[in-house]
C-alpha cells in the first residue's frame, strides 16, 4: 500500500469525511455513501484557469471540498464520480445525492469536475456532464453564477435542459424542452416529485424547473438562482 494515500475517517454532521494525510493524496472509494475531501494538489492545479480563477472573487481553496459520489449509471452499473463543492453546504448536497443513489430509480450518465472541458460549461452540458463547482459568470452577464459559489450542481443536462423562450441549451436537450416530451420513462429525467426534486427539495435546496420566465430543468441551488 502507498503511505502517501492514507488518511483518517471521520463523521461531521452524518456526512463521511476522509482527510487525506497529504493534499496531494486521492484515492477513490467503494463505500456507498459520499465522502468529502480536502481538494488535493493534483485537482487544484488542473483548475487553475478552467474551474477557478485568480481574477475573480472565486471562493478559496479552503472554503470547497472534493466530494467522492457514488451514482446509477444509463447502464444500471454503479459509477464513482466527483463534485467539488462549498464546504459549508457539503452535508446537504452529500444527502441529497446519497438518497438518489439508495433510491436505485435515478440513473445519472457522468460525474466528471468541469475542468475535464477547460471549465467550458457548454462542452459539458453538451457531453451531458453531471458537475457542481465552475467560478464563472451566469451567461451573458458579469454576475457570478451559483455554481461559482459551490452551491449549484447541474444534473443530466441533455435530458434536463435550459430552456429560454428562444433557445434551448445544450441543443440535445430539445428533445426533451417541451412539457410532452418530459415523460418518466426518459432514462435520466427530472421530474416534480421525483426522487431528485424531493431529495434536493428537503435540504432546503431550488429546483431550476419551477421557475417562471426560463425553465432550468438540470438546475438545483442553494440560493434560489
Amino acid at each position: 500500500m502507498d503511505s502517501r494515500r492514507l488518511g483518517v475517517i471521520v463523521f461531521v454532521g452524518g456526512l463521511c469525511v476522509c482527510l487525506a494525510a497529504t493534499q496531494g493524496a486521492f484515492s477513490e472509494t467503494n463505500a456507498d455513501k459520499t465522502t468529502s475531501q480536502p481538494i488535493p494538489d493534483t485537482i487544484w492545479q488542473k483548475m487553475q484557469g478552467k474551474s477557478w480563477h485568480a481574477d475573480l472573487p472565486c471562493p478559496a481553496r479552503t472554503d470547497l471540498l472534493l466530494l467522492t459520489v457514488p451514482y446509477t449509471g444509463f447502464d444500471g452499473q454503479k459509477k464513482t464520480g466527483h463534485l467539488i463543492v462549498a464546504k459549508a453546504h457539503a452535508a446537504n448536497i452529500a444527502a441529497a445525492m446519497d438518497r438518489i443513489f439508495a433510491s436505485g430509480t435515478f440513473r445519472i450518465e457522468r460525474m466528471e469536475l468541469v475542468d475535464k472541458y477547460g471549465g467550458d460549461d457548454d462542452a459539458s452540458m453538451a457531453d451531458n456532464n453531471t458537475s457542481a463547482f465552475n467560478c464563472r459568470f451566469v451567461g451573458g452577464t458579469n454576475t457570478l453564477s451559483a455554481h461559482a459559489l459551490g452551491i449549484a450542481i447541474d444534473i443530466n443536462p441533455v435530458q434536463n435542459p435550459f430552456v429560454t423562450k428562444s433557445n434551448t441549451y445544450p441543443p440535445a436537450g430539445k428533445a426533451f424542452d417541451e412539457a410532452h416530451e418530459r415523460i418518466s420513462s426518459v432514462t435520466g429525467i427530472i421530474l416534480p416529485g421525483g426522487e431528485v426534486t424531493t431529495s434536493f427539495g428537503d435540504v432546503g435546496w431550488t429546483w431550476g424547473g419551477t421557475w417562471d420566465s426560463k425553465k432550468d430543468y438540470q438546475h438545483f441551488s442553494q440560493s434560489g438562482k
